[in-house]
C-alpha cells in the first residue's frame, strides 16, 4: 500500500520502550528474542570451514545490534543476560570448557560488538523512522567500528583455541566476519520493525508473483555459482558478479525490507557453501585468504542491496512527493475561486532594460503558459477567444495592469500586491484586486504568477456604507446645527430672562433688608446670599451652553475667557498664546476648537496634579494647529485609550470628533512624563463637523 502521508515530516527515531509493555508482552519479547538469538547463534558456528576455525559470518551480530539501538541503554540489562546464556550454552553444547577459560572471550567479544555498534549509531543516527542513504552509511561504519572493537577481545581467545595462532590474522576473520553476520541481518530487522510499525511508510506495493520469481532466481543464481565444485568457473553464470547483477535487480523491483531479506538469504546460503569447501573462494589454498575474499566479496553484496534500495526508496518516496504535490496544486488552482494564470518568457529578460526595452521584451517573448477555469472566463468575458488567452497582449487587462505598474515592480523584484482592476463586462463594471509576482534568477525574470480575486461585491458595499456614513454625517451636522443654536437660544433666555429676574430679586432684597427691623434683616440677607448663589450657578449654566464672545468676538476671545474662568474657578493658570487669524475660522470649526480645549483643561484638573498648563492656538491660509502641554503625572496613552483607564473615553470622544473634523490629533505622553496633545485642523478642508458634546471623562 502506498504511504498517504509522504509529505509529512520525517517522525523521530523509532524506540522500542521494553518497560512501558505489559509484563505479558515484555516476557514474550524476551523470548522471542532469546529464541531468536540462540538459532542465530547456531547458524553461525554452522558456518565454519571446520571446527577449529573461526565462523565465516556471525549473524547474531546484526540481531544484537539492532536491539541494542532500539531500546533504551537503561534496558540493556534485559538484553545482555540472554545474550550471554545463549552464546555460552550453545559453545558448551559444542564444546564444553571451563567457565573462564579462552572460550569465554567469545560471548563478551560479542557483547562489545554489539555495544560499542548500538552506542555509536544511537549517536550518528538522532534521526528518522525511515532509512536514508547518509543514515545507511553511518549505520555501516558504526557496525565496522562495533566489529572492530568485538574483534580485540575475539581475538585473544581465538589465538589460544584456534589453528591460526596469529593475533592479525583472527581480528581481521573476527571483524570480517562479525561485521558481514551485521550487514546481512541488521537491515532485515530493522527495515522489518519500520515496516510493522509504520506501514504507511511503504514506497512501493509488493506483487507476490514477482517477489517469489525473484527470490527463486537469486536462490539459484547462489547455490549454481557457489554450490560448485573449487576451481575456475566453467560457464559466464558461475561468475560471482552474476550475484550481484541479480542482486541490484532486486533492489530495483522489490521494497527495501524485501530485498535486503532476499540478499541476507543469499548471503547465507552462500556461506553455507563456502563452509563445505565449496564456490569459486575454494581453490585458494591459504585458509586466511581465501575466508578473508569470500567475506569481503559477501559484505559488498550486503552493503550495495542495503544502500541501493534506500537510495531507490528515497528516490521513491521523493516522487511521491512531488505527485501528491503536483496532484494538489493542481486541484487548488483548479478550484479556486481566483483568476490564477503563469506567464513564462521564452527566452529570460534580463533585469537592466529600460522600462520600454522591458515591454517590447515582453511583447516579443512572454506568452501565458498556464491558466485556471476562472481566468479563462474572465477572458472570455472580456472578448478574447482561447487561442487569443494564451499570448501576450499589450491591451488585454492582465497585461495593461502589469505594464503600467512595469517600473515600480522592477524595483521590487516584478512583485506587487494590491494591484486594482477595474473591467467593463457587459453592462456590469467588475472590480479585481490583483497580485502579481516575478521568479528572477541571475538577474534574469524567467516567469510572472499572477492571481487576482473578484471584489466586486465588497466595493458596492463600500460604496453603499459610504453613502450611508455620508448620510450620517449630514444628520450628524444638523443636529450638531440644531443643538447649538438651542443651546445659544436657552442661553440667552436665561440671561435675558432667569438673570434679569435674579438681578431684581436681589435689588429688591437689598431694599428691603435696609429697611426692615433687625430680626427680620438676618433672614434677608441669607436670602440675599441665596440669590447671589443662584446667579453664580446660572452664569455657569449660560458660559457652558454658549461661551461668552464666542459667537460675537471669535475663538480668541473666548479662549481668554476660558483661561480666566480655569483660573478663578479651578486654581489652573493658563498661559495662553494666540497667533490666529480670526477670518479664516468658520463658527463651526470655533465651536469644536473651544470645547476640545475646555474638555483638555479639565482633564488637566482632574489628572495631571499640576496648577499650570500651557494653550498655543496659531493658524495660516492652510491650516489651524492648537496645542495643549502639561508637566503633569501623565499616563499610558494606548492602555487608557482601550482599556479601563481615567482618561480613555474623554480621549476617545475627542479623537472622533477631530477625525470627523478632517483632522489629526497627536498625543505624546508617558508615565511622569507629562502630556501634550496636538490638534491639527485643515482649513482648505470643506469638513463636515459633528461636534459631539464632550462628557466628562
Amino acid at each position: 500500500m502506498r504511504a498517504h502521508s509522504i509529505d509529512q515530516p520525517t517522525q523521530s527515531r523509532f524506540a522500542l520502550d521494553v518497560g512501558a509493555l505489559a509484563p505479558a508482552q515484555r516476557i514474550l519479547l524476551l523470548v522471542a528474542f532469546a529464541v531468536a538469538y540462540t538459532g542465530l547463534v547456531m547458524l553461525g558456528y554452522a558456518l565454519k570451514e571446520n571446527l577449529r576455525s573461526l565462523t565465516i559470518i556471525w549473524p547474531a551480530a546484526g540481531l544484537l545490534l539492532v536491539v541494542l539501538y532500539l531500546i533504551p541503554v537503561r534496558q540493556w540489562l534485559w538484553i545482555i543476560p540472554l545474550q550471554l546464556a545463549a552464546e555460552f550454552a550453545v559453545g558448551e553444547s559444542r564444546s564444553p570448557s571451563a567457565l573462564f577459560d579462552w572460550p569465554t572471550f567469545f560471548p563478551i567479544g560479542n557483547l562489545a560488538d554489539g555495544m560499542a555498534g548500538a552506542l555509536l549509531t544511537k549517536w550518528l543516527i538522532a534521526g528518522a523512522v525511515l532509512p536514508h542513504v547518509r543514515g545507511v552509511i553511518q549505520f555501516i561504519a558504526a557496525a565496522a567500528v562495533g566489529a572492530a572493537v568485538g574483534a580485540l577481545l575475539g581475538a585473544l581467545g581465538a589465538v589460544h583455541v584456534l589453528e591460526d595462532t596469529t593475533y592479525l590474522h583472527q581480528w581481521q576473520l573476527w571483524w570480517t566476519g562479525n561485521w558481514l553476520g551485521s550487514l546481512a541481518i541488521a537491515p532485515v530487522v530493522f527495515t522489518w520493525t519500520i515496516r510493522w510499525h509504520t506501514p504507511h511508510h511503504a514506497v512501493l506495493p509488493v506483487r507476490a508473483r514477482e517477489c517469489v520469481l525473484l527470490a527463486a532466481v537469486l536462490m539459484a543464481a547462489t547455490a549454481w555459482i557457489f554450490y560448485s565444485a573449487p576451481g575456475s568457473p566453467t560457464s559466464l553464470l558461475q561468475l560471482p558478479s552474476v550475484l550481484v547483477a541479480i542482486t541490484v535487480v532486486v533492489a530495483f523491483r522489490l521494497p527495501p525490507r524485501w530485498s535486503v531479506t532476499l540478499s541476507a538469504a543469499a548471503v547465507l546460503l552462500a556461506a553455507a557453501a563456502a563452509s563445505r569447501g565449496l564456490g569459486p573462494f575454494a581453490y585458494d589454498p591459504n585458509a586466511f585468504g581465501r575466508v578473508v575474499a569470500l567475506q569481503t566479496f559477501l559484505a559488498a553484496v550486503g552493503m550495495l542491496t542495503f544502500i541501493l534500495s534506500t537510495v531507490l526508496a528515497e528516490k521513491r518516496r521523493a516522487f511521491d512527493s512531488l505527485t501528491l504535490s503536483e496532484e494538489r496544486y493542481r486541484s487548488f488552482v483548479a478550484q479556486s475561486t481566483e483568476a490564477v494564470w503563469r506567464i513564462e518568457l521564452e527566452e529570460a529578460m534580463p533585469t537592466g532594460l529600460t522600462p520600454a526595452e522591458q515591454l517590447a521584451w515582453l511583447e516579443r517573448h512572454a506568452y501565458i503558459a498556464e491558466y485556471n477555469r476562472e481566468f479563462r472566463d474572465l477572458m472570455r468575458r472580456q472578448g478574447a477567444d482561447g487561442s487569443e488567452s494564451g499570448r501576450w497582449r499589450a491591451g488585454a487587462p492582465w497585461a495593461a495592469l502589469f505594464v503600467e505598474h512595469l517600473e515600480e515592480a522592477a524595483r521590487r523584484g516584478y512583485s506587487m500586491d494590491g494591484l486594482k482592476l477595474a473591467l467593463q463586462t457587459g453592462m456590469q463594471r467588475e472590480h479585481w484586486l490583483a497580485s502579481v509576482s516575478g521568479v528572477v534568477e541571475e538577474g534574469r525574470l524567467e516567469r510572472i504568477w499572477g492571481v487576482a480575486r473578484n471584489v466586486t461585491e465588497l466595493v458596492v458595499l463600500n460604496e453603499r456604507l459610504r453613502r450611508e456614513q455620508e448620510r450620517l454625517q449630514a444628520y450628524a451636522r444638523q443636529l450638531t446645527g440644531a443643538e447649538e443654536r438651542a443651546r445659544r437660544a436657552t442661553a440667552v433666555d436665561l440671561h435675558d430672562g432667569i438673570g434679569q429676574m435674579l438681578v431684581g430679586l436681589g435689588m429688591t432684597l437689598e431694599v428691603a433688608a435696609a429697611q426692615s427691623a433687625p430680626s427680620v434683616r438676618a433672614l434677608l440677607e441669607e436670602m440675599r446670599d441665596t440669590v447671589r448663589l443662584i446667579q453664580e450657578t446660572t452664569r455657569r449654566v449660560i458660559a457652558d451652553l454658549s461661551p461668552p464672545g464666542l459667537y460675537e468676538l471669535g475663538l480668541g476671545a473666548a479662549l481668554q475667557w476660558l483661561a480666566l474662568y480655569m483660573r478663578n474657578t479651578s486654581n489652573l493658570v493658563v498661559n495662553l498664546e494666540l497667533k490666529l487669524d480670526e477670518r479664516v475660522l468658520n463658527l463651526e470649526l470655533r465651536i469644536l476648537v473651544f470645547k476640545i480645549v475646555r474638555e483638555l483643561l479639565r482633564n488637566i484638573v482632574k489628572h495631571a496634579r499640576v496648577d499650570s498648563a500651557v494653550v498655543v492656538v496659531a493658524s495660516d491660509l492652510r491650516q489651524l494647529i492648537v496645542d495643549v502641554r502639561d508637566r503633569g503625572v501623565g499616563f499610558e496613552w494606548q492602555l487608557d485609550l482601550f482599556g479601563s483607564g481615567t482618561h480613555g473615553f474623554g480621549l476617545w470622544s475627542i479623537a472622533d470628533r477631530v477625525r470627523m473634523a478632517a483632522g489629526e490629533l497627536t498625543i505624546e505622553t508617558a508615565p511622569g512624563r507629562g502630556c501634550h496633545v496636538r490638534l491639527v485642523f485643515p482649513l482648505d478642508h470643506d469638513a463636515h463637523l459633528h461636534a459631539i458634546e464632550p462628557r466628562a471623562s
